[in-house]
């Protein structure tokens, strides 16, 4: 009597066809988001600083960008706390800061996602401030 092993059936998508389908869809969100200058005309450059913390204090990740009249504007910074999937969108902060005219700006945004530290219902928590300076083309 032979012994025959049932084909197992694909149930979904493969993980490359996944990772395809999320760097695609990231792309279509910078290319939605529009260029720097095609937002903000009289934007000439805008340097973005970041820096997320814990609710504890400890800095887990800085950095530091400059974007050009052609680059993106497209503003946000994955959480490197417990929480494994939480995102900030600064976009749309610093856009509101840009359209009131002004060429200085600090925002703060607190993850909200959930923590997988071990306690039942808590929240990340992680703290992600940002500092933006436009240079603004003089009229």
């Amino acid at each position: 009597m032979a012994f025959y092993r049932k084909k197992r059936r694909k149930a979904g998508p493969s993980k490359n066809d996944e990772k395809v389908r999320r760097a695609q869809t990231a792309e279509d969100h910078e290319r939605a988001a529009g260029t720097l200058s095609s937002r903000f005309p009289s934007v000439r450059a805008l340097k973005v600083k970041v820096a997320i913390a814990t609710p504890q204090g400890v800095v887990l990740e800085e950095s530091e960008e400059t974007y050009g009249p052609n680059d993106p504007f497209f503003l946000e910074a994955d959480c490197p706390g417990s929480c494994g999937s939480g995102s900030y969108d600064f976009a749309v902060l610093i856009a509101q800061s840009l359209e009131n005219l002004q060429e200085r700006g600090v925002a703060q945004i607190i993850c909200a996602e959930a923590s997988y530290s071990g306690a039942a219902g808590a929240q990340c928590g992680c703290v992600a401030k940002c500092e933006f300076i436009a240079e603004v083309i003089p009229s």
